[in-house]
C-alpha cells in the first residue's frame, strides 16, 4: 500500500472494496485474470498490478493529417454532481449530519485536471465504451429523500428519472464545455449495475423490470441532439433501437455502437438481440462496399475473459469468440473491438480483430485515455495513464450505502504506458508494426 500526503489527508491508492465503492453483491478487487468466462487464466499469463503501477514506453509517433479522438470507457463510472446546484432542495445525511452531495471541490479539481488534458490532443471526439455513470438508482439507503421516496417500484422509478435527469447533464457538460463530442455506449451502470436477478430482492427485481425504461432514460439523456429528437439515423430496430448506432467520424473512420445487454429468459445477458445482428452485418457489408478503412466497434464487455481487471466484476460476452457478434465482426473485417469493464489495458489479437479492452477509474486514482489517431492507411494508439490518489475519510453521497471515495488529486500529467502502431494491408485487413507496454498484442 503506497500512503502519502496530499490536500490534508492521508491519501492511499489501494485496490479497494470494488468497482463501484459498494461491496454488496461485488466480489473482491484484484488484478488477475479472472472472471465468469471459463476460458480466463487465473494463473496469471498477465502481470499483476494495477494500471498506475505499469512503467511507461516511449510515445507513439505524430501521423501527418491525421483523424484523432479519445476513447475512455468506464468514465466516470460513478455519480459526480453538484445536488446543491441550481437552487435545489438540501438534504442531510443523517449518517454523518453533512449536507448529501455528489461533489466537492477536489472532484471538481481532478475532473478539470483529467479532462483538460484529453481536449489538448487536438481532437473534438471522445469515445466512452459505458459506466458513464454509478446508476444505482431508485433506492436511497442513506434515507435522505434527495430523489423521494422509494418505497413502491412507481416511487423508485421517478427516483430513478429525477437522479438521470442529474447526473447524466452533469457528465455532458464536463466534456461540451471543453468542445468535446461523445459518443457513448451502453454500459450495465446505465441499466442499474449488475446482477439483475436474484431471489426475493425487491430492488434487483425493480431494476431487471425496468431494463427497457432504463435504455430509453439513458438514450434521452445522452443520444438525443437539443430538439429530442436521435442523434444518429443508422440504428436498429428492436431492444438496442435506441442504444446502439453506426457513425462515420472521417472519411477514413466508422464507429459502431453495439448495445451488449439484451433482456432475454427473465433475465439480463451480456449479448445482442437478433435485430441488432442483422443490422450488424447490413452496416459492415455497406462499410465493406464503401472501402472504408478502419472500422471500429465499441461495445461494454470484452469478448474474452484473457484480459487485466481491476476493481471489476468482469462480465464478458457470452460465447465470446464463438458467438454470432464476433463471427459477424470477423466476416465484415471489423480492425477494432473497444471494450471496457474491466477498469484495466489489454490488447487481444485474434482473427484479424484487436480487441482492445482499456480505461481504468478516476476515483480509484487510476483515470487513463487512449489517444487514437488514424489515416487511410496507418493507425497509430497510444494509452495515457494517470497516476492519482484517494482518501477513504469520507466519502462522496450516492443513492447507494457507500460512495466513492470523499478525497482525490491529480497532482501530474499523464504517463504513456502502451502504443500500438498499425496499417492497412492490401487486402483491407490490420497488420501492427511496433507495439509496446499494455498495448503489446496478446495471443
Amino acid at each position: 500500500m503506497l500512503i502519502a500526503s496530499a490536500l490534508g489527508c492521508s491519501s492511499v491508492t489501494p485496490a479497494s472494496p470494488s468497482a463501484s465503492a459498494t461491496p454488496d453483491g461485488y466480489p473482491p478487487a484484484s488484478s488477475e485474470t479472472s472472471g465468469t468466462d471459463p476460458s480466463a487464466d487465473p494463473s496469471g499469463s498477465l502481470e499483476r498490478g494495477g494500471p498506475r503501477d505499469r512503467p511507461s514506453v516511449p510515445r507513439a509517433p505524430e501521423l501527418a493529417d491525421a483523424y484523432r479522438f479519445i476513447s475512455t470507457p468506464d468514465f466516470l463510472n460513478q455519480d459526480v454532481a453538484d445536488l446543491t446546484a441550481d437552487g435545489r432542495r438540501e438534504f442531510v445525511d443523517r449518517r454523518t449530519g453533512e449536507v448529501a452531495n455528489s461533489t466537492n471541490d477536489e472532484y471538481d479539481a481532478a475532473l478539470d485536471h483529467v479532462l483538460s488534458e484529453m481536449a489538448s490532443h487536438d481532437t473534438d471526439d471522445v469515445l466512452v465504451a459505458g459506466d458513464l455513470v454509478e446508476g444505482r438508482w431508485g433506492r436511497d439507503d442513506a434515507r435522505t429523500g434527495v430523489f423521494g421516496p422509494v418505497r413502491t417500484q412507481a416511487q423508485r422509478l421517478r427516483a430513478y428519472r429525477r437522479a438521470a435527469a442529474v447526473y447524466y447533464p452533469a457528465w455532458r457538460e464536463r466534456f461540451a464545455s471543453r468542445g468535446l463530442t461523445t459518443y457513448t455506449a451502453l454500459g450495465d451502470h446505465e441499466i442499474g449495475d449488475d446482477p439483475w436477478r436474484a431471489r426475493r430482492d425487491e430492488w434487483i427485481d425493480f431494476k431487471r423490470r425496468h431494463v427497457p425504461q432504463f435504455k430509453r432514460i439513458y438514450a434521452a439523456e445522452m443520444l438525443s441532439d437539443a430538439d429530442g429528437g436521435a442523434r444518429f439515423t443508422d440504428r436498429p430496430t428492436g431492444q438496442a433501437r435506441d442504444t446502439a448506432y453506426a457513425v462515420r467520424l472521417d472519411d477514413d473512420v466508422l464507429l459502431v455502437t453495439i448495445d451488449v445487454f439484451e433482456r432475454r429468459g427473465g433475465d439480463v445477458h451480456q449479448s445482442v438481440d437478433p435485430q441488432q445482428l442483422r443490422w450488424l452485418e447490413q452496416v459492415l457489408r455497406r462499410a465493406r462496399k464503401d472501402d472504408v478503412p478502419w472500422v471500429m466497434v465499441q461495445g461494454h464487455v470484452p469478448m474474452t475473459g484473457k484480459v487485466r481487471t481491476r476493481n471489476s466484476s468482469h462480465l464478458v460476452y457470452e460465447k465470446g469468440y464463438r458467438s454470432d457478434v464476433w463471427k459477424a465482426m470477423v466476416r465484415g473485417g471489423v480492425d477494432i473491438y473497444l471494450s471496457g469493464e474491466v477498469h484495466d489495458q489489454t490488447v487481444r489479437e485474434r482473427d484479424g480483430i484487436l480487441q482492445v479492452s482499456h480505461g481504468s477509474l478516476l476515483y480509484r486514482g487510476e483515470a487513463s485515455y487512449v489517444v487514437g489517431q488514424a489515416t487511410a492507411h496507418e493507425l497509430v494508439l497510444e494509452n495515457h495513464q494517470f497516476r492519482g490518489t484517494i482518501g477513504f475519510e469520507d466519502r462522496l453521497w450516492t443513492t447507494s450505502r457507500q460512495g466513492a471515495p470523499g478525497h482525490v488529486s491529480y497532482p501530474g500529467a499523464s504517463v504513456v504506458t502502451g502504443t500500438l502502431e498499425a496499417h492497412r494491408t492490401s487486402s483491407g485487413g490490420i497488420e501492427v508494426d511496433e507495439a509496446a507496454g499494455v498495448l503489446t498484442p496478446q495471443r
